[in-house]
């Protein structure tokens, strides 16, 4: 039943799957060019200077700090908006599987797909920057864009959450939520500012718990 999921969970996501490792790769090429052209146009000193002073790595990677959230937005309303809309969530309910293993799976199976592409996107970063910038400043850039990789998992999850709620009332409240604690992890320009950032992780890692509250709201017909 697993693998069956699996299959059709990659149906619904394969091609953004592409798409979005092809974004990754011009993502990481903007960075580099928006780098060099930075150190060209104020020179190596100059741009050191701003590069430690004012955190100028963070606004010379902006694609890599919007493509985790384009990436968790796209995966969740591909994969549980058609199944809504179709009414499909409900006769899902009816496989020889039960509903928490089921949504746990769906959500797990798409995460899956996110983390992996989570992981090359930081690897390539780490690449990019470690290529003209010594381990300090590569460590410290690294750290501080682990809160934007945090915002694309939560609204992966949040999303999903959304979606599976039936009520529209609900959805509203939750939709205003979702993007106030989302913003959250988008707050930093300078390095080392998120102090606390195991907080952000273990918010993170209870919200596939949320899918299971809306989806057992829907096989409820809760209103």
């Amino acid at each position: 039943m697993l693998k069956a999921l699996l299959y059709k969970e990659w149906i619904k996501l394969r091609w953004v799957v592409i798409a979005i490792a092809v974004l990754t790769l011009f993502s990481l090429a903007y960075s580099i060019g928006m780098i060099n052209y930075y150190i060209e146009f104020q020179g190596a000193l100059r741009n050191w200077m701003f590069v430690i002073g004012k955190s100028l790595l963070l606004r010379n990677i902006v694609f890599v700090k919007i493509l985790p959230l384009i990436t968790g937005l796209a995966f969740a309303l591909l994969q549980f908006v058609p199944e809504m809309a179709r009414n499909r969530m409900r006769l899902s309910y009816h496989l020889p599987i039960s509903e928490k293993k089921l949504l746990l799976s769906s959500v797990g199976i798409g995460y899956m797909f996110l983390l992996a592409e989570i992981i090359f996107l930081f690897f390539g970063l780490w690449l990019v920057i470690s290529l003209t910038y010594p381990a300090e400043i590569t460590q410290k850039v690294l750290i501080s864009t682990i809160p934007w990789f945090l915002g694309g998992s939560a609204i992966y999850f949040l999303t999903s959450f959304i979606i599976l709620e039936p009520s529209w009332i609900y959805r509203i409240i939750y939709g205003i939520a979702a993007y106030g604690l989302i913003e959250l992890n988008f707050h930093a320009s300078t390095y080392d500012q998120y102090q606390l950032l195991w907080v952000f992780v273990l918010i993170v890692a209870v919200m596939p718990f949320t899918v299971l509250f809306s989806g057992h709201r829907f096989r409820r017909g809760t209103k």
